[in-house]
């Protein structure tokens, strides 16, 4: 994310390079194999990067522990010649691109992070890191605060854009409920990894933006969805776009014009051909990486996504009275526009 005063912001940086899912597999890496993921995501930070970020971001913000999210690191992986803990993706980003501040579920107690199922092989890789760059390289971490408005703010000239906010919705299992008698943070009695991610709606102006990690869980989605109460401009879809159930709940209020999904296995489901079906028509769909063998065998589902491969940016006008969205070609550095879609008006 490049906010309107400059400041910048990560959210996730996954990695499993040489790991590979039993029951499906991943369509081919971009720009190609011998490349590993956080140089794609360095080298694609640095082109955007703006001049007042120099050399840094802003916030990274790591919503749950699996590895498509915070990185897998391998036994022959090199290690930080001064902290000692494993590379891979967020902690190697970081040596590419350092971060100022770290938000997560969990800062400063992991222990508890252990024990939701399907976290990293290794997790102690991301804990020894946090350990480490916040005692000797002046690295900040918090814990990711629901229902605040003052973790994610402006770093540059907040006073010049007002209209800006990022409000922490859930984390850990628990949301932002908005009710007529006021805010409260409840408890949505999530158990998985998955519905222990953070998510924020970012606004700037009447455009609204959406993303919560992989967070599925049906009473969890319902929530923040209500809380939200209105359609808004953009989301990304949660969990690969693969919940119908979930995935429902929230579309039917969010109405987003625009929804980007990160898609990367060769599987029916991420993101899920039901949904496609039932929207595509209506909303606009972008996915990162789909599978030519899937597209073959169903070109005129497949047809209803705006992409099907690429970078996806969506860049906002002054004020957010409107957004363009740009595909970018991701086979090298070079970042060419392939297609051009708007312009959106926000609601």
């Amino acid at each position: 994310f490049v906010l309107p005063d400059g400041t910048t912001m990560v959210v996730d940086a996954g990695e499993f390079y040489s790991h590979e899912p039993k029951a499906y597999g991943k369509v081919a890496p971009k720009p190609d194999a011998a490349t590993r993921p956080y140089k794609v995501y360095a080298d694609y930070i640095r082109h955007f990067l703006p001049s007042q970020s120099r050399d840094s971001i802003d916030y990274f913000v790591l919503t749950h522990y699996h590895m498509d999210h915070m990185g897998h690191v391998e036994s022959n992986f090199a290690k930080d010649k001064d902290g000692g803990y494993a590379l891979g993706g967020v902690t190697a980003l970081y040596g590419e691109v350092p971060f100022r501040k770290v938000l997560d579920r969990s800062f400063p107690d992991y222990s508890e992070a252990v024990h939701t199922g399907g976290t990293s092989k290794d997790f102690s890789f991301y804990s020894d890191f946090i350990g480490y760059c916040c005692l000797h390289r002046g690295m900040k971490a918090e814990r990711f605060e629901v229902g605040s408005k003052s973790q994610i703010t402006l770093a540059h000239e907040p006073r010049k854009y007002r209209s800006f906010s990022v409000l922490n919705y859930a984390a850990n299992g628990f949301a932002l409920s908005r009710t007529a008698n006021g805010d409260a943070v409840v408890d949505c009695h999530a158990d998985r990894e998955n519905a222990m991610s953070c998510a924020f709606l970012l606004s700037y102006g009447p455009f609204e933006y959406w993303t919560s990690g992989d967070n599925n869980c049906i009473e969890l989605v319902r929530c923040t969805s209500a809380s939200i109460g209105h359609p808004i401009e953009a989301m990304k879809s949660h969990h690969h776009m693969s919940n119908p159930d979930s995935f429902n709940i929230e579309n039917d209020v969010l109405k987003p014009q625009v929804i980007v999904t990160q898609s990367f296995y060769i599987r029916e489901i991420q993101p899920h051909q039901e949904i496609i079906d039932s929207i595509g028509d209506s909303q606009d769909l972008f996915f990162t990486n789909i599978a030519p063998e899937m597209v073959a065998e169903k070109p005129e589902l497949y047809s209803k996504a705006k992409t099907k491969d690429g970078h996806i940016v969506i860049r906002v006008g002054k004020g957010g009275k409107s957004f363009m969205v740009y595909q970018l070609d991701d086979t090298d550095s070079e970042y060419r526009i392939k297609a051009v879609f708007g312009p959106y008006r926000s609601k």
